[in-house]
């Protein structure tokens, strides 16, 4: 697919929203949801990721798709919990992004928390767009949460990790648990950091009810995951 092919796509897609709920672990009540871009595409000719892959290399693309991204998912949500939107740093780079997602932000800062993405490099100029991003963030006030951690291929950052109101621990822990029991011992640690740092741990990836179960025990703040399905919001 070419460019321009590829261009047509983006803007001639159709775009919804699905809103994830996380929940409370405590007494299973719902403590707000995350906003995840669905889009109705033909998948014989581009999958999701694929998309995204696509778009960093078009930062002027990317940051035009995230702008009705962003605002589809704030103007189709009617509900008073929390809502947690990822953004990828690399759209709150340039001066004129920071400028446009300050304002775009502003109304809502206080009901809202920004899930820093990654995009897969851990080079020195993506290391210093995610500092700066994160750096940006505290510095507006915003609520933040570290995606991801854990997942394969993520960049584990002590810097990242301080700036952050919430410690997403990637679905990837689960699945090591169950095939080595060991690493409940580094779950059990991880959740103890997290609350010594004042900040709120969110597991993944709980998509059975032994999952849920599990999950209970940890003493985690929040859960995420297929098991809460039903409570799936899509709009």
């Amino acid at each position: 697919m070419n460019t321009l092919e590829f261009k047509y796509l983006i803007k001639n897609a159709d775009y919804k929203t699905k809103y994830e709920p996380i929940i409370d672990s405590k007494n299973d009540s719902i403590y707000g949801y995350e906003a995840l871009s669905k889009f109705e595409i033909d998948q014989n000719l581009i999958s999701t990721e694929e998309i995204f892959r696509k778009l960093h290399h078009n930062n002027r693309l990317f940051f035009e798709l995230e702008k009705r991204n962003k605002q589809l998912q704030i103007d189709n949500y009617d509900n008073d919990k929390k809502l947690f939107l990822n953004f990828d740093a690399d759209i709150v780079n340039t001066t004129s992004q920071k400028n446009y997602w300050e304002l775009f932000l502003k109304s809502c800062k206080k009901d809202i928390v920004i899930e820093i993405t990654e995009n897969g490099s851990d080079d020195e100029k993506s290391t210093k767009i995610m500092h700066g991003f994160s750096s940006w963030l505290q510095n507006k006030g915003i609520d933040s949460a570290l995606d991801d951690f854990a997942q394969d291929g993520s960049m584990f950052s002590f810097f990242l990790m301080n700036r952050s109101k919430y410690i997403k621990i990637d679905k990837s822990f689960l699945g090591q648990i169950k095939k080595n029991s060991a690493y409940i011992e580094y779950l059990k640690g991880l959740l103890r950091t997290i609350r010594l740092n004042n900040q709120k741990s969110i597991i993944e990836g709980v998509e059975t009810y032994s999952d849920y179960l599990m999950v209970k025990e940890f003493n985690a703040d929040y859960m995420q995951g297929y098991y809460f399905s039903d409570l799936m919001i899509i709009k």
